[in-house]
Parts: structure tokens; C-alpha cells; sequence
């Protein structure tokens, strides 16, 4: 079976035609009969209650809520602060986000500078979206500040000179002072 030819050549008559006629001027065009559409606010789903916004809390890294200190809300896709508030006493903060988005949360210093960061995570419009500000040590109120707790896992893995026990032989032989009893040694004394 064989198809029937198409007559192309009537088809592009016809569009050169019409493209000549639009250069020429002749073509007038009927005024759109259509109502302008306008939005009196965002649609709302119906089961759906609620505002779009990030809620959350600065704890420290003993789970202590921090108290008075600034965050601000930080949209990721444009590098923009969107909003900027205080800590309660428990710790929590909340933002109304206008837009959707990926956001994320700054606890910053007197500076200016960024001393934590929450969980980033993406939102819909009409969601909420839960984060934490985790410090890496403890809040200290009177002096605005995190403390760093020491961390003795920086003297395991490491040679024999700089660990806690080569540290405490050395100042103690610099001192002069002796142990009382020598113990048993180490290793087994060889003949």
C-alpha cells in the first residue's frame, strides 16, 4: 500500500503568502476576546493550614538551648539573608518564608561572622520546616562565646613523643623527681 502524497507545495504557498502579507502590513489582527486574568492571592490547598516557615533551636553541644543570640535565615539558591532574629530563652526562633526554597539557618557573632549552621533543607509553600543549630562546644553566656572542650583525642595516634604519658616522663626527669617503685618492666629482660 502506498500513502497519498501530500500537497506540500500549497502548504508553503500559503505560509509564504502569509508571512508576505504580515511584512506589507495588511494583516490586522482581531482585539483578544479573553477577560485579563488576576490573582486576588496564591491558591491554598483545602486540607492544608498554616503559614511557609522554619522553625528551630540553638542548643550547644550538651544540648543546653542558647539564648539571645542572632540567627538570620539565609536562602541558598540566591545567597541572600531573607530575615534576621533572636533566640528565646528556650533557644527556639521561628522565620514566615514568603517564597519557597532551599534555606538554611546562621547563628552569627557581634561581627558578623557565621559561628554554626542548621540542617539545610528544602520547602514547598504552606510547609514547615524543622532545624537545629548544633555548636560545636558549650555556650558561655558571660563572654558571648563558645568554649571548645579539649579534646584528649588529640594525643592518641600519635608517636610516642607527643603523647600524654611521654609528656608527664619528661616533666617529671625535669624535675628531678623518682618514682617510689620502678614496677615491673615491660619487656622481659633477656640473658
Amino acid at each position: 500500500m502506498s500513502k497519498p502524497l501530500v500537497p506540500v507545495v500549497g502548504i508553503l504557498i500559503v505560509m509564504v503568502g502569509s508571512s508576505l502579507a504580515a511584512q506589507t502590513g495588511s494583516v490586522r489582527r482581531a482585539p483578544s476576546q479573553r477577560p485579563a486574568v488576576t490573582f486576588a492571592e496564591s491558591w491554598r490547598p483545602a486540607n492544608v493550614a498554616g503559614d511557609t516557615r522554619i522553625i528551630g533551636t540553638v542548643v550547644d553541644i550538651g544540648q543546653t538551648p542558647v539564648a539571645g543570640v542572632t540567627v538570620r535565615l539565609r536562602n541558598l539558591l540566591t545567597g541572600q539573608v531573607a530575615e534576621e532574629t533572636q533566640s528565646s530563652e528556650t533557644g527556639e526562633y521561628a522565620f514566615q518564608v514568603e517564597n519557597p526554597g532551599t534555606y538554611v539557618v546562621e547563628m552569627v557573632m557581634l561581627d558578623g561572622s557565621i559561628l554554626a549552621l542548621s540542617n539545610a533543607g528544602s520547602l514547598a509553600r504552606y510547609e514547615t520546616l524543622q532545624t537545629v543549630v548544633m555548636l560545636p562546644g558549650r555556650w558561655n553566656r558571660a563572654i558571648n562565646n563558645i568554649v571548645v572542650p579539649q579534646n584528649p583525642g588529640t594525643f592518641l595516634g600519635m608517636s610516642a613523643q607527643a603523647t600524654m604519658a611521654a609528656s608527664t616522663v619528661v616533666m617529671a626527669m625535669s624535675q628531678n623527681v623518682r618514682p617510689v617503685d620502678a614496677g615491673e618492666p615491660v619487656s622481659p629482660i633477656r640473658p
